[in-house]
This record gives C-alpha cells, sequence and structure tokens, in this order.
C-alpha cells in the first residue's frame, strides 16, 4: 500500500523541488493575484517524466468529466505542461500548480500542498516519487483525494471572496426560514413564488441566470436513505412546478427524467452536519430551457422534516462548472 505523506518534511520537499527547478520564492511575490480562470491548473514536470503514461494519468486525474453538467467539462483545465526550467514568472502565476518531481532517494509516492507561494489565492501541489512508474500508480489510486484537495483550494477561495461580498438581507432571511447561516452572495434577489414555503433567490445576466432554493418537507426517517432522496425528489417537484418561465404559457420547472443525469450521495458530511447530495438535471416543460443543479438534504430525525437547499444554473452558452460550482460552495459556510 502506498503512503501518503502531508508533513513537514513534506513541505521541506517541496520548497526545495521547486527551487533546484528553477521556481525561485520571491518574498513579495504573494502580494500579487492570480493569472487565468478558477480551475486552470499549470503542470510543472519534466519533458521526460511526462511524456507517455504519466501524462494520461494526469489528464485523467485532472480533466475526467465533471458530474452533473448538461455539457461535458472536465473537474480543471490543464492549461499547459512546462518543464521545470523553463516555467516562467506567468506559469508560475495560474491559480493551480501541479509539481511532478521524480526523485529516485524517496522511498514512496506522496504529496504535499502549500498556498500563495508565487500569488494569491493559489494552491500549489507537489507529488514526489521515486519512479515515473510509482507515479502514475500513486495519481490512479489517489485520483478521488488529490481532487478533492484542489478542490477545497477552489472552495475556499470561491467563499471567502464571497464572504467579504454578501447579502445581508438576505441572508437574515435565509436564516429565518431555515434555521441555518449561509452566505448569500451580493447580487443575488428575493424572487416571488406561488408557495409561501420555497424560498428563491435569483442571479440574473443577459445570457445567464443562477438560483438557490430552499424548503422544508416531510420525510420518514426510518427509510433507507436513497428512499428519502427519492421522496425528497418529489417535493423538490412539486416545488419547482410553482415556478413558471415568463411568456411561455403553461409552463414550469421539474426535474428531468432523463435517468443518466441524476446521482445521488447519502453521506456528505459539512461542517459537522450530514447531507445526502442529488446532483442532475432540471427543465422547464413547455420551454426550451434547463440547465444542471444540484442539492442538499438534511434529515432531521426528531422533528421528521428534511431542509432542502438547492443550487440551479442556467447557462446555455456559457461553460457550466464554475459558475455552478460557486454556487454549491455556499452550502459550505452554512452553521
Amino acid at each position: 500500500m502506498k503512503r501518503i505523506f502531508c508533513s513537514s518534511i513534506a513541505l521541506v520537499v517541496l520548497f526545495t523541488t521547486l527551487l533546484l527547478s528553477g521556481c525561485r520564492v520571491k518574498s513579495n511575490i504573494s502580494d500579487k493575484n492570480t493569472a487565468g480562470e478558477a480551475y486552470d491548473v499549470v503542470v510543472i514536470a519534466a519533458d521526460e517524466s511526462w511524456r507517455g503514461d504519466l501524462s494520461y494519468a494526469i489528464c485523467d486525474l485532472l480533466e475526467a468529466p465533471a458530474p452533473g453538467l448538461t455539457r461535458p467539462q472536465g473537474y480543471f483545465n490543464i492549461v499547459k505542461q512546462v518543464a521545470p526550467a523553463n516555467t516562467s514568472d506567468i506559469d508560475r502565476m495560474y491559480p493551480n500548480l501541479l509539481v511532478i518531481s521524480i526523485n529516485p532517494a524517496v522511498e514512496a509516492a506522496t504529496y504535499s500542498m502549500a498556498k500563495n507561494i508565487y500569488a494569491r489565492p493559489q494552491s500549489v501541489m507537489t507529488i514526489t516519487a521515486p519512479t515515473v512508474e510509482s507515479c502514475i500508480a500513486f495519481v490512479e489510486d489517489s485520483a478521488a483525494l488529490l481532487r478533492e484537495e484542489l478542490e477545497r483550494g477552489e472552495r475556499n477561495n470561491s467563499n471567502r471572496y464571497y464572504a467579504q461580498r454578501p447579502a445581508e438581507q438576505l441572508m437574515a432571511d435565509f436564516k429565518s426560514h431555515t434555521g441555518l447561516e449561509m452566505v448569500i452572495p451580493a447580487g443575488f434577489f428575493k424572487a416571488n413564488t406561488r408557495d409561501k414555503e420555497l424560498l428563491w433567490y435569483l442571479r440574473d445576466y443577459p445570457t445567464r441566470a443562477q438560483y438557490i432554493f430552499a424548503f422544508k418537507t416531510d420525510v420518514d426517517p426510518t427509510l433507507p436513505s436513497d428512499m428519502q432522496a427519492l421522496s425528497v425528489m418529489g417535493a423538490i417537484d412539486s416545488k419547482l412546478a410553482t415556478i413558471s418561465s415568463k411568456g411561455a404559457s403553461g409552463s414550469y420547472m421539474r426535474l428531468s427524467n432523463e435517468p443518466q443525469s441524476l446521482s445521488i450521495t447519502t453521506d456528505v458530511t459539512i461542517n459537522g452536519r450530514e447531507w445526502m447530495e442529488l446532483r442532475g438535471w432540471w427543465e422547464v416543460a413547455g420551454d426550451f430551457m434547463g440547465g444542471p443543479f444540484v442539492g442538499y438534504v438534511n434529515v432531521d430525525s426528531q422533528t421528521s422534516k428534511a431542509l432542502v437547499v438547492m443550487f440551479a444554473l442556467y447557462a446555455p452558452e456559457d461553460p457550466q462548472r464554475n459558475l455552478l460550482r460557486e454556487l454549491e460552495h455556499l452550502i459550505y459556510t452554512t452553521k
């Protein structure tokens, strides 16, 4: 079994690797802002290591299709691969750096994380392995963990940004309605619904829109988690049916019945609270509208009530991943 070390020793290896590879740390560089966009990654790896199966393993790690989107898009974008000696100041300014260090002196493949070395906000992940083959095996075996480390960095950056720009009145309204505090970014407004129990916040743009929904519904806590999730999906459909499309008579929102669109994760822990995570697509009956959604469901076994917080996106022309991610990150601000 390959061991994973996230220790001070690993951090020393990180900085040593960067120094030896020509990635010199400047004392004032962290005051600079990152270039590129969220989820962009520059891979720093020797050309002889990168060629062949390692490049395929890293591409599978970073650019595997992200779940729940209506149009394929990877978890991350690989902007480029660059050899250490050829790494430019611009390369070092991207929000995510993945450094591959092949060092025969180490016993096993490891990884380490560092923040804001060259710019901010930035995540620098270094994978160190004795051979290219052991590096490939480590990446393949630890793909979910490594993606989560980089995703956590993006999530913290997004939530830190929006926490400085909150819609305070909507946040007070959300707490009154749900009993939970959650950051609501500036730019959202409260939309009217025909169901007073359904909370709906909307941020509207000329070519896209972001939605936040919240409500409580009855649920049988003695049912298995997957059956609870299906029960809640029926409640979501009923709530969404009270929302119609402008100018489309008889239209209403609903969850898509495309079977490949739905995924359920029943054991997500966020800030000490247990949630079920629902991913899928929504659509408007009687109109050409739709998009991806992600919903979080917390069941209170004492009250037999489920709290549903749902984030949805309408973006027929724009890439969806970043727009949906910045919404679903907000669930991690709940307390």
